[in-house]
């Protein structure tokens, strides 16, 4: 049975990934909370993300207040198109579900629906890979699970991310 636990390892401290220039991205902070929802509850559907606003907001309050784990500002961002929020990767130290895993932790990585197919998706997970790397961890991992897409599951492969067992 495949694993949905994802992982890549580093080459090496200070030898960050490149990055691509698809999309504006910035760094995440908690002025962009209701943007963010918004750009939440409209990326998954409702059996899989949030059934509503409200909903959406608290799963982003709870992401800002630690109930997934302490949230890495450095390695977070926020994906533009359009002048307007169209995506976001979210990065803690740490994952609160897998206690052998020593490094950060990607707890969401969405696109809206209306921005997918520009690259963003790539240019946020490179972005995080990047600033992980940097800061000199060896790896960063992430979860899949049944409502992960076959496009994401594709964009994890070309980033190397590999199952771990």
């Amino acid at each position: 049975m495949p694993s949905d636990l994802l992982s890549i390892t580093f080459p090496a401290a200070g030898e960050p990934p490149s990055t691509d220039p698809a999309g504006h991205l910035t760094p995440l902070d908690q002025s962009q909370r209701e943007d963010l929802s918004r750009l939440y509850l409209a990326s998954y559907p409702p059996q899989v993300g949030a059934a509503d606003l409200d909903d959406a907001r608290r799963e982003i309050d709870e992401t800002f207040t630690g109930q997934f784990g302490t949230l890495r500002f450095d390695a977070s961002w926020l994906a533009h198109a359009c002048g307007r929020p169209a995506g976001a990767i979210l990065v803690v130290e740490r994952s609160i579900w897998d206690d052998h895993l020593d490094g950060p932790f990607v707890i969401d990585l969405f696109v809206h629906p209306e921005a997918r197919g520009l690259g963003l998706g790539r240019s946020l997970g490179l972005a995080a890979m990047k600033s992980c790397s940097s800061a000199g961890d060896r790896q960063l991992s992430l979860r899949v699970g049944d409502g992960t897409s076959a496009t994401a599951h594709g964009l994890y492969g070309r980033l190397g991310f590999v199952e771990l067992t």
